[in-house]
């Protein structure tokens, strides 16, 4: 018995950022659920990273909507967002998952933004989309997966790289809704971050003793 607490102690230490996120995003699902419903609409709407939103409050905007999901459906997310993170912290460390989840959330938030303000200024995108909700943690969820090919056996890791980049740009033409725009721009950052790590692991090993 002490032996199996002692191993599960253990397995979260090495996933304590993971576990951590994961556990606030759970929590905050909960709380949501509990709250009457016009507050926890507000709430959600707050968080949004919509243009809006990104105007007036973004440091606020950016960091809380990381932490909410729209719906408690989706909280079965933190299940492979733990798993994911906890897989980088054991490679690489609590900061890279830190700047990596970062990265991912905000970099493919950006993207989004531009894009979207491009369209409605050219009136290809419906003004409403301005205040539309936008909170979740798939970016940085999907930005993390995309590292991860990192570590994938060398003779998988293209058919990996184009699997997912396919299947993302296909459900993005297929829906034609932001999110998707966000998860393929997150993946692309995930790859150029991947791209990195292999690069920086080469030149140590390759270094002279």
């Amino acid at each position: 018995m002490r032996d199996g607490a002692a191993l599960v102690a253990r397995s979260v230490r090495r996933r304590d950022v993971a576990v951590a996120y994961g556990a606030v995003v759970v929590v905050a699902a909960v709380l949501l659920q509990v709250a009457p419903d016009a507050v926890a609409q507000e709430v959600v709407l707050r968080s949004s990273t919509n243009l809006v939103n990104l105007q007036r409050h973004l440091p606020f905007a950016l960091v809380v909507s990381a932490f909410l999901v729209p719906s408690l459906g989706q909280v079965l997310l933190v299940v492979p967002l733990v798993w994911a993170l906890g897989a980088l912290q054991r490679r690489l460390g609590r900061g890279a998952v830190v700047l990596a989840v970062v990265l991912g959330h905000v970099g493919a938030t950006l993207v989004v933004s531009t894009v979207l303000l491009a369209g409605i200024a050219h009136g290809r995108v419906a003004l409403s989309v301005a205040t539309a909700p936008d909170v979740g943690v798939s970016y940085a969820l999907v930005a993390v997966l995309g590292i991860l090919t990192a570590w994938a056996p060398p003779s998988r890791r293209r058919l990996v790289v184009a699997g997912g980049t396919v299947l993302l740009a296909g459900v993005l033409a297929a829906d034609r809704a932001f999110t998707d725009l966000g998860h393929l721009a997150a993946w692309l950052l995930g790859l150029a971050l991947a791209s990195f790590v292999l690069r920086a692991a080469r030149a140590a090993r390759d270094a002279p003793d």
